[in-house]
């Protein structure tokens, strides 16, 4: 269940999108296993997901790990 605000992830949105960032390799597991999206398109930033929406510490690696990806 997404948390309130978020969006559910659905095909449409993985056709959709350009690149599929995730935090853990578990996560492209997950989309693999169950939606149809070559690895090429996902990218693993190996960020444990163990923090609360909008820690300081998880924004500053985010900011870190996805700038680069959108250059």
């Amino acid at each position: 269940m997404p948390e309130p605000g978020g969006t559910a992830l659905s095909q449409a949105l993985i056709d959709w999108a350009d690149l599929v960032i995730v935090m853990e390799p578990i996560h492209s597991q997950y989309i693999r296993e169950n939606f149809q999206c070559g690895s090429d398109k996902i990218k693993v930033l190996n960020i444990p997901d163990r923090y609360f929406r909008e820690d300081p510490e998880l924004i500053r690696e985010l900011r870190r790990k996805v700038t680069p990806l959108l250059e």
